[in-house]
């Protein structure tokens, strides 16, 4: 889908990541974006969409296009963070 995500995906050794399309990395971003703002600190961008992907693993597109989108619903609709993740 992009040269960056492809040499990325290479560089992650054996492990075998599945394609990602131009719909689901638009609503990847869209997650995150949303949950950045939503939370009030962009610590919540990675973890949501983190998240999201392990809700998402081995569903099929249609599947995984309708749970991004309940992801970017759901960062939204969380509000913002009481507290920061500082580990």
């Amino acid at each position: 889908m992009n040269p960056w995500l492809d040499r990325f995906a290479a560089g992650l050794a054996d492990a075998d990541p599945p394609e990602i399309d131009r719909d689901e990395a638009a609503l990847i971003l869209e997650l995150a974006g949303a949950a950045a703002r939503s939370s009030g600190a962009r610590q919540f961008a990675p973890l949501a969409t983190w998240l999201a992907g392990r809700v998402t693993a081995g569903a099929d597109r249609d599947t995984r296009l309708a749970l991004l989108r309940r992801a970017c619903e759901a960062a939204t609709a969380a509000g913002a963070a009481e507290e920061d993740l500082s580990l």
